[in-house]
């Protein structure tokens, strides 16, 4: 498998014949439409309906072998292949190819902002993109705020306590300041990531984990996108 950034919160994981496109806003690289050019199977996950995590210019990729699984406020017409779910949902979903093509098991969980976030189980891997599922701790908000945006917090993160993934995507943005890797802390106390963690929703360089954060998670294996279009391999 490869797993592909497309920008912002948007990736594309290809296992060599489907792809796997989650939260598309932008993707200067062409690089679903080169999967899609090819004649893949794409499989679209769109979290929720805030302007970047989801671009009505998926829908030039709808064909046969193209599949969207949205959150409810994501209206997308008639004349595709849509799944819709709400935070709770569990649906399995077959191939659109051929008998052989493996099913898929997608979950939705909760946000602490719109829509949800998906947890995602194929050929033995589970994947895991956070949306906006984040602790949304605004510096210099107001008590009551705080108080709320963290109760919030953790009513959606304990709901996956517990779970083991291979592969997690998960907000760190830099508009938070300080605070920007609370909300990722709070999620790995909680979810045991065993392949590789990547960092999303960034709105700014770079995260350079925090001493506090290598100390206590410093073994989970970080892949820190940098670039539009950077791309790593991931275990079969």
């Amino acid at each position: 498998m490869k797993l592909y950034f497309l920008h912002h919160s948007g990736f594309m994981l290809d296992d060599g014949c489907r792809c796997y496109i989650f939260d598309y806003y932008k993707d200067p690289k062409g690089l679903v439409k080169g999967a899609f050019d090819q004649g893949r199977e794409l499989w679209f996950f769109v979290s929720h309906v805030h302007f970047d995590h989801y671009n009505e210019a998926i829908k030039e990729f709808g064909s046969p072998k193209t599949r969207y699984i949205v959150h409810e406020d994501v209206h997308m017409g008639s004349g595709f292949t849509v799944t819709t779910m709400v935070p709770g949902d569990k649906v399995v979903l077959p191939g659109l190819v051929g008998v052989d093509d493996p099913e898929v098991s997608i979950e939705m969980f909760g946000s602490t902002d719109c829509g949800g976030s998906f947890l995602v189980r194929v050929s033995g891997k589970t994947i895991f993109h956070a949306g906006d599922l984040n602790w949304w701790h605004w510096l210099g908000d107001s008590l009551d705020n705080l108080k709320e945006a963290k109760a919030l917090a953790w009513t959606e993160l304990g709901k996956l306590q517990g779970l083991q993934v291979d592969y997690a995507m998960f907000p760190v943005d830099n508009r938070l300041e300080e605070a920007m890797e609370w909300g990722l802390i709070e999620f790995l106390r909680r979810v045991t990531v065993n392949g590789l963690l990547v960092p999303m929703h960034l709105n700014g360089p770079v995260w350079q984990p925090s001493t506090y954060y290598g100390a206590l998670f410093g073994q989970v294996p970080l892949w820190n996108v940098s670039l539009d279009g950077d791309s790593i391999c991931v275990d079969q």
